[in-house]
């Protein structure tokens, strides 16, 4: 009982949890603990490949328990008790002695010995004493016909310590009261907050849209979004990494697609959205810094030579073509760095320091002041309007992950998906409607 008590601590849910229960939270903890989340620091990382141990093999014993078939059979046997005796026969008044048929009967003895020999009263005295005693309880006696006679009431006995252990942890208490306190605090945790964060984002939006005469293909590559990874999230059953990284990927490239075009038209908006899903992915996984450095030194580039490309306001190929050659300077002086320094920390994470610097540097030089400033002139007010349509998308679909990854239940998955995709269209239509009522 201790070892499956543990191993539900181990798992941090409640005994009687289900099966479900338990493969959700294995997933949320060998999630928090993986050791790649810890690459910078060996001692974390040491303790989260324990804790990781400790976790699988938590749920793995856990499953074992609860798919055994014995159970009920076990639970029979140790309800079956040797039927209690039904007269002990301790008395030793001379009223009990004289009863017919009692074992301490003085007068018996003497009238088996005078009808049958001695050998054949000996043997019949002693059967006689051997079932009276066998239903007194189990005790030791020798031959081996009390040995066969007392095998039924001793298998019970013979169960092992882990059977009992098992037993008595599953049926100490009773597997409907934790689903009923389960339940209770499910619908009185409604998430009314971040579904109100995210009706007044996607009002923002839907306002900033209005204002800036959006075209209807903005519109429908909002709403195809939200969909798309509503249903991920109803596939999935839960809020799984995969469908945090489906949903952050999808807003950073709806947002980043929306202030592009508003900053410099189709070719900014493509090169702005594919930035927005590199850091959505970013943000969504346990990416190594080094990783994240490169991320972001691309990134910044792609923006620079995209609002050049979009706005036509200078010569684009010389930005990239420098932003290379600059980020390959920075990369070289990262790594000879790193070398000489040796600071013992990840391996190329000064490299790709340098790469990042290096990249931006070059992108900056090679497009030149007069024409980063002559784009953002170009651009004006509605690159202010793309930025806010963006932060609006990306909190909304953040907001609606929080509310979604409370709501969603494997009984209540339709319930959640119809909840969110009309919470995303009720906030961009509130935004519209408050446009026409204002102006």
């Amino acid at each position: 009982m201790a070892d499956i008590n543990r191993y539900y601590e181990i798992l941090e849910i409640e005994p009687g949890s289900s099966l479900e229960e338990i493969k959700r939270a294995y997933r949320d903890l060998a999630f928090v603990w993986h050791p790649d989340r810890f690459a910078n620091n060996d001692r974390l990382q040491q303790k989260a490949h324990e804790r990781l141990t400790e976790i699988n093999e938590a749920y793995q014993q856990l499953v074992l328990f609860l798919s055994q078939p014995e159970s009920k059979s076990i639970e029979k046997q140790f309800q079956q008790q040797p039927p209690p005796p039904s007269k002990p026969l301790r008395r030793r008044s001379a009223k009990s002695a004289a009863r017919p048929g009692s074992q301490r009967s003085q007068t018996r003895p003497k009238a088996a010995s005078q009808k049958f020999p001695t050998q054949k009263n000996s043997s019949r005295k002693k059967r006689f004493s051997t079932q009276n005693r066998q239903g007194w309880g189990p005790r030791k006696q020798p031959g081996r016909s009390v040995a066969a006679k007392a095998r039924p009431s001793q298998n019970y006995q013979k169960l092992t310590s882990k059977r009992k252990k098992e037993f008595s942890t599953q049926y100490s208490k009773p597997p409907s009261a934790p689903r009923e306190v389960r339940s209770s605090q499910h619908y009185s945790s409604f998430p009314w907050g971040p579904l109100a964060v995210a009706v007044a984002s996607y009002a923002l939006t839907g306002w900033i849209l209005t204002v800036s005469v959006a075209p209807l293909w903005m519109w429908t590559l909002i709403c195809g979004a939200d969909w798309l990874w509503a249903a991920i999230l109803l596939a999935e059953g839960s809020a799984t990494p995969r469908v945090w990284l489906a949903a952050l990927v999808l807003a950073g490239a709806v947002g980043g697609s929306i202030a592009g075009f508003q900053a410099g038209g189709m070719v900014t908006g493509a090169a702005w959205g594919a930035v927005g899903a590199g850091l959505g992915a970013i943000a969504s996984s346990e990416a190594e810094s080094r990783a994240v450095a490169a991320v972001l030194a691309v990134a910044g580039v792609v923006t620079v030579v995209g609002l050049m490309a979009g706005t036509g306001s200078g010569d684009w190929v010389k930005a990239l073509v420098a932003a290379v050659c600059w980020a390959i300077v920075g990369l070289t002086c990262g790594l000879a760095t790193e070398l000489g320094v040796n600071s013992g920390g990840p391996v190329g994470l000064s490299g790709a320091i340098g790469l990042g610097i290096g990249a931006w540097a070059g992108a900056l030089a090679g497009a030149g002041s007069g024409a980063i400033a002559q784009a953002l002139g170009i651009a004006g007010s509605k690159t202010v309007y793309g930025a806010w349509a963006a932060i609006g998308i990306i909190a909304g679909v953040v907001a609606r992950m929080v509310a979604g990854e409370r709501l969603i239940d494997p009984g209540s998955g339709l319930y959640t998906f119809i909840l969110l995709v009309a919470t995303s269209s009720f906030g961009l239509w509130l935004g519209s409607w408050l446009v026409d009522r204002i102006f």
